[in-house]
């Protein structure tokens, strides 16, 4: 037996056969990819999501960007409100608002009935676009994707989302997760929820017992019937990666070989509502490298005029080491986007500004396609 105070001679444990590569990727998605042009439904929205989601952890993606773009309806009640000038005169009787700027089919015809059924047919086909909440949707359904089964329930518990997720659980495993075929290290190491302790209730004089919370635990849910017992205390309701021989936490690189932006178990999820956030609120420490526009989701070529000008780009071409940002969709929402935030950008013209470059996709490719195909040709 050791003395007492010796240190615990630790387990070996299984090392991964994957690496981080030198050059990584990071992908910003517009929230548009799962407007009502690209997905009728949940079904459909979530396969969307998937799609995303298997070529970010095919090609080790450490960052996914959601820029959440406003839908049709949305922006042309932005555009109707900028159009539209409200003059309040004052009279004994109150204000009186006067709309100016009609345009000439509203001056000339007079407003129709509404088609009561067509209109609820068009409500019923694009509820889910006009959800203001589109971008963070797409976000939590490509971060389920990312959540091992056992963990669904304690991660997602409380969403608003939970009820959405019904699609997405009957879909396959995703192959490519950073513990799959990867030397077997995921009988060494799991994924887990750091659960609290039972509350204490302590009972003072004349008062009624008071439950002590705790903020650090030693307990972790991987899914077994009883929580992994941790060697040492780590904050409450924290997700993380453990050694179960050795009842640690460990990070994710050790553990995989490969790691998401802030350390992150496969790619790391982040919702932006601004185009400015894209770049300023970058969770890759050194920023990107270069910032690299692939054009999708277009259907008509002349909408493109302006990226069509940026140099083309190739695996070849492209920084050997740093993270290349991929910004993958419709030149016409990236430019709306921008519009909208024009003010923390008061020197430049258009989202065409931010990039480096342009990678060729074939054209009429929608956003998940380019994606995919966007890696491939540049992890070659």
């Amino acid at each position: 037996m050791g003395k007492k105070g010796e240190a615990k001679k630790e387990v070996s444990t299984k090392v991964p056969s994957k690496a981080s590569p030198s050059r990584r990727f990071a992908l910003c998605i517009p929230s548009s990819i799962i407007s009502a042009s690209n997905a009728k439904n949940l079904e459909q929205i979530t396969y969307v999501a998937y799609q995303v989601a298997k070529a970010a952890t095919i090609y080790n993606v450490v960052e996914v960007v959601i820029l959440d773009i406003p839908s049709p309806e949305e922006q042309e009640r932005l555009e109707e409100r900028e159009a539209t000038k409200v003059v309040s005169s004052s009279s004994d009787k109150g204000g009186k608002k006067i709309k100016f700027n009609l345009n000439d089919k509203e001056a000339i015809e007079p407003p129709r009935e509404k088609d009561s059924q067509a209109d609820d047919y068009t409500s019923r086909s694009s509820q889910h676009v006009a959800d203001p909440n589109n971008g963070l949707l797409f976000a939590t359904l490509l971060q389920f994707f990312m959540t091992p089964p056992y963990l669904v329930k304690a991660v997602f518990g409380s969403s608003e989302f939970l009820s959405k997720l019904k699609y997405a659980r009957k879909l396959p495993k995703i192959s490519t997760l950073p513990f799959m075929g990867n030397n077997n290290v995921f009988s060494d190491f799991k994924e887990g929820l750091t659960v609290p302790k039972k509350a204490l209730k302590i009972k003072k004089k004349n008062k009624k017992p008071v439950s002590r919370k705790f903020n650090s635990t030693k307990y972790v849910n991987i899914g077994s019937d009883a929580p992994l017992v941790l060697s040492s205390e780590v904050p409450v309701n924290v997700r993380v990666t453990v050694d179960i021989k050795n009842k640690k936490v460990v990070s994710p690189a050790q553990a995989y070989g490969v790691v998401g932006a802030h350390s992150a178990f496969g790619y790391h999820v982040r919702l932006c509502k601004k185009f400015s956030a894209v770049f300023t609120e970058c969770s890759i420490p050194a920023g990107y490298t270069q910032s690299i526009y692939v054009r999708s989701d277009d259907y008509f070529s002349s909408s493109a005029t302006a990226a069509s000008k940026l140099p083309a780009v190739s695996a070849s071409s492209m920084p050997a080491e740093g993270t290349i940002l991929l910004v993958v969709g419709n030149i016409k929402d990236l430019d709306y986007s921008f519009a909208l935030d024009k003010q923390s950008f008061p020197s430049l013209e258009s989202s065409v500004s931010f990039f480096d470059g342009q990678l060729p996709v074939p054209d009429s490719t929608r956003i998940e396609d380019a994606a995919l195909i966007a890696l491939s040709k540049l992890s070659d």
